[in-house]
């Protein structure tokens, strides 16, 4: 069988690998802040619920959006306390979820941005950005299109669009200290369970697939599943890079004391 390309992803990327969070704080730590902020965040979108229930109006993008944030509320409630107990499946489907509302959120900002920029550009016309030619003193005509500076709005426009572009970025720093922790979890508790060697994750170039069929977590739904989740990127969840090694000499002590816990 063909080993697993090392440390690429499906799409071929090469995908950076926090050790961890903000330079300081372990990869543990930062996944439970980063989700406690993702909780946080999703709090408003529960609020904005509550408003349509007392019949304030809501464009269909804002319900989608408050559908959303009520189902990643609930989803974070069951996943956050996994992150501690570095649960495999559960420490997974935290990363899986973390990427897909990144990406929901990106197309709703592009969204919300996209009709509030034209929205302004309307209201600017009417009120007279683009006028009638005045005529000058020497009989020319100049033109009553207003320059882009001039234009009202446009300051806070290229502020807003800095913050959606920094925002964006720490957002996508943040998913890649979730998965990086994930990626973690899934290794450790596979090469520990399994008794796998570092010298025959180097010659396999890769860890084993804890859900794989006839395994401990390969069985029923959550089986299922999990062999999905890892198959989207399986080079980047299980694979190996020479950085890793230190690390992979060191895992099994680490990853029996967490699960022993205090004597």
């Amino acid at each position: 069988m063909t080993a697993a390309p090392r440390g690429r992803c499906c799409w071929g990327l090469r995908l950076p690998r926090p050790k961890t969070f903000l330079g300081v704080i372990s990869l543990q730590t930062g996944t439970e802040l980063i989700s406690l902020a993702l909780l946080i965040n999703k709090a408003t979108g529960f609020y904005g619920f509550l408003t349509l229930l007392t019949g304030f109006s809501a464009s269909a993008l804002q319900v989608t959006w408050y559908t959303l944030s009520l189902i990643i509320i609930g989803a974070l409630a069951y996943l956050v306390p996994h992150v501690h107990k570095q649960s495999p499946f559960q420490n997974l489907a935290l990363a899986w979820l973390y990427v897909i509302d990144t990406f929901a959120h990106f197309a709703y900002v592009s969204a919300f941005a996209t009709t509030w920029y034209l929205e302004t550009v309307q209201n600017a016309q009417s009120a007279g950005v683009e006028s009638t030619p005045e005529r000058r003193q020497d009989g020319n005509e100049t033109s009553g299109v207003v320059a882009p500076e001039k234009v009202p709005g446009n300051p806070d426009a290229a502020a807003s669009m800095v913050l959606v572009v920094a925002f964006t970025l720490l957002r996508l720093y943040f998913g890649l200290v979730i998965m990086s922790y994930a990626r973690g979890v899934l290794q450790r508790y596979s090469n520990e369970e399994r008794g796998t060697s570092l010298d025959e994750i180097i010659a396999n170039g890769s860890s084993p697939n804890p859900f794989a069929v006839g395994s401990a977590l390969g069985a029923g739904l959550k089986g299922k599943m999990g062999r999905f989740m890892v198959s989207v990127g399986q080079g980047y969840w299980l694979g190996y890079r020479e950085e890793d090694e230190e690390w992979a000499r060191d895992v099994g002590a680490k990853f029996r004391g967490s699960r022993r816990g205090p004597d």
